[in-house]
């Protein structure tokens, strides 16, 4: 299985801080990120494999946000493979709704959701002070 949960908090931090990652996680001008806290608590989920993974954050019951966090060694094939591992991880517990959001100019980001079967909502989602659009899946 290329992702399985892991609860390894300095991995998940040194993913979301690299550097070929971290521009495109949020508001890069903030600093470094501390996903500690976020992983402390028992309903978010971070999956992991070898070239990097997904954090599964809770958002409503049975729906949680996805934050992509894929190296570039394994973007691709492998990526794809990850995201169908990570989504079956979702479906067989209890996962109804899977959603991200994508930042404006990142249309590599929204293609791969497109891709692993998310559809735009049409609706823009303000968040640190941008306009990010939604992509969603039912499982």
């Amino acid at each position: 299985m290329p992702v399985t949960r892991s609860h390894d908090k300095a991995r998940a931090n040194y993913l979301v801080n690299h550097p070929e990652i971290r521009p495109f996680v949020g508001a890069p001008e903030a600093g470094e990120v501390d996903l500690s806290p976020v992983l402390d608590l028992p309903f978010h989920w971070f999956l992991d494999g070898e070239h990097g993974g997904f954090l599964l954050t809770w958002a409503a019951p049975r729906t949680y946000e996805v934050q992509t966090m894929i190296l570039p060694a394994g973007r691709g094939k492998w990526a794809c493979e990850a995201a169908k591992a990570g989504t079956e991880f979702a479906r067989k517990n209890g996962v109804k709704m899977l959603w991200t959001r994508v930042e404006p100019g990142q249309r590599h980001v929204a293609l791969f959701a497109r891709i692993m079967g998310m559809r735009p909502d049409g609706e823009p989602m303000q968040a640190l002070g941008k306009p990010y659009a939604i992509l969603s899946m039912e499982l």
